[in-house]
């Protein structure tokens, strides 16, 4: 047989796995970040309204293939499945689990960032990218039972209270501490799998973590840290008139200076007697989901306390793309610092739009007229 011959000969299949495991071992150290990467980029492609059932359906998917994998490990790591193939794979099992994890924590990310007002909210969004950097980062430390179903408990709760506001169409507190209850059921769930009839043994001590979050959770919503998701301020600003037109709004505002191209509503508000200020939102809902919205207005005063100056609320329907638009009025106001605070009637922030009024002695001449 020629050299010639020989070269060409197929690689036969254990040399192929052989080459695979070495191409592997070469870079397993950038998985992690490639897997990321890959997650968050699909997520940001097939996701697109929180209240799309395509949507919720794929996270749903998430949740029990991260259920049924956390099982796996669990009857594994307990000594209950000992058979040598699933041993041999329990690596790739746990990357997996993982990544259906960070399946569900970058779609929250995505989700509770739009929904997230300004402030306080923005802390969970901050507890969970640091939650879905941990989980992708740190995937292969984290084989842990416990750390495992309380991470799980954590997507749970996340997952029903957008979930249950969309299936319900109602918003309210006692929804709210329903979806961490509910989120319960699925860890005990997981527990009888793996347990079998010792599950109620096992739960009290598995439930402890989770019994933390949901109590954080708890008071985290309560103390207004948390967007008050499914809605979400779409748009908003504050403009000198405000005219419905069929079915846009026609706004107007100060016309800004060649170079404030980003300027798109007026902020400092030059005000002269006789003259209106308006603010207009877009409060995304959805579909079928009605719900009152506040606009409420205040100035800070002199101790830099901000005071109510009044009050504006109006219901919402859900379901338009940009959010159901509205707009509140107020008349004779002072110069100073102004803010309008967007909530719901339970008082859960949506955004705050903050302006400056500015006293002159004639009101600007030169408008500009957009359309929203």
């Amino acid at each position: 047989m020629s050299d010639e011959h020989i070269a060409r000969t197929p690689p036969t299949i254990a040399h192929r796995h052989q080459l695979l495991k070495y191409w592997y071992q070469r870079y397993e150290k950038y998985i992690p970040l490639g897997a990321f990467i890959a997650g968050f980029l699909w997520d940001t492609l097939t996701l697109t309204r929180i209240d799309k059932w395509s949507d919720n359906l794929i996270l749903l998917g998430y949740a029990l293939a991260a259920g049924l994998l956390i099982v796996i490990i669990g009857r594994v790591e307990q000594g209950y499945l000992t058979r040598a193939w699933v041993i041999r794979r329990l690596d790739l099992i746990t990357a997996a689990t993982h990544f259906f994890l960070g399946g569900l924590l970058s779609s929250y990310v995505v989700f509770y960032f739009k929904s997230a007002g300004v402030g306080k909210s923005l802390i969970f969004v901050l507890l969970l990218v640091g939650l879905m950097l941990a989980n992708e980062f740190f995937s292969h430390r984290l084989r842990n039972l416990t750390l495992l179903t309380a991470i799980y408990y954590f997507c749970c709760f996340a997952f029903f209270t957008f979930f249950l506001p969309v299936v319900t169409r109602t918003m309210s507190d006692g929804l709210f501490i329903t979806s961490g209850l509910v989120s319960f059921a699925p860890l005990a769930a997981i527990l009888a799998l793996i347990h079998g009839k010792r599950w109620r043994n096992q739960m009290l001590h598995a439930a402890q973590l989770p019994l933390v979050i949901f109590a954080a959770l708890v008071c985290f919503y309560f103390l207004n840290w948390m967007p008050p998701v499914p809605l979400a301020l779409k748009d908003g600003g504050i403009y000198r008139s405000v005219k419905r037109l069929g079915d846009k709004y026609e706004v107007t505002y100060r016309q800004p200076s060649w170079w404030q191209f980003w300027k798109q509503d007026e902020r400092d508000f030059h005000y002269a007697t006789g003259d209106t200020v308006y603010c207009f939102t877009a409060v995304f809902a959805p579909t079928q989901l009605n719900e009152q919205v506040v606009h409420e207005w205040q100035q800070k005063d002199a101790n830099g306390r901000w005071t109510i100056r009044g009050q504006h609320s109006y219901p919402i329907v859900g379901g338009r793309e940009g959010g159901y638009r509205g707009y509140s009025l107020k008349r004779n106001i002072g110069p100073g610092k102004w803010r309008v605070e967007v909530k719901t009637t339970q008082g859960r922030l949506l955004g705050r739009l903050s302006f400056d009024v500015i006293a002159v002695q004639q009101r600007p001449s030169q408008m500009r007229v957009a359309y929203r």
